[in-house]
Order: structure tokens, then sequence, then C-alpha cells
């Protein structure tokens, strides 16, 4: 049997859908578990998302923005998807 990642398993947890997803996570009086940042690098190596900051990670996939709010969950953190639209004011 083979052990798939955390990341793996997020990935196919969502349908997916085109447009520019943020997601502003948080870990709370807490720093997140080593394993997080490597399966954020591993969501992020296969689906083509990157961060912005520190804690603020861009997409163009809606099924990637998921498996990293999932991700932040599954480590203890809190974390909200924005979808964004770009306007000319």
């Amino acid at each position: 049997m083979v052990n798939r990642s955390v990341a793996s398993i997020f990935l196919e947890e969502t349908e997916d859908e085109a447009g520019l997803w943020i997601v502003v996570y948080d870990f709370i009086g807490s720093k997140p578990n080593p394993n997080f940042w490597v399966n954020l690098k591993r969501i992020s190596t296969s689906e083509g998302g990157n961060l912005i900051q520190y804690s603020v990670y861009q997409t163009e996939k809606r099924k990637e923005a998921h498996a990293v709010r999932n991700l932040v969950h599954h480590y203890g953190g809190e974390a909200r998807i924005f979808r964004c639209f770009e306007t000319n004011l």
C-alpha cells in the first residue's frame, strides 16, 4: 500500500473552477507544524499557486484554494477563501 500525502488527499476532494482565489490563514497562538510547510509546497508545486505573503496564498484554481484551506484546518489553523474579480476603477 502506498502512503499518500495529506496534500494529495485534499486536492482530490473538490471540483475545480477557474478564477482568482485568495486564501488567508493564521495559526493563532502557535506556529504551524513543519509538515504544514512540506504539504503546502506539494500543493503549490503540483498546482501552480504561490504565497504572496506569509499567510496569504493565491491560486487560479478553486480546488487548490480548498486544499490549502483544508490543510490549514488539518494543522489547527483558521482560514478563509476569497474569490477575486479585477475591476477598472
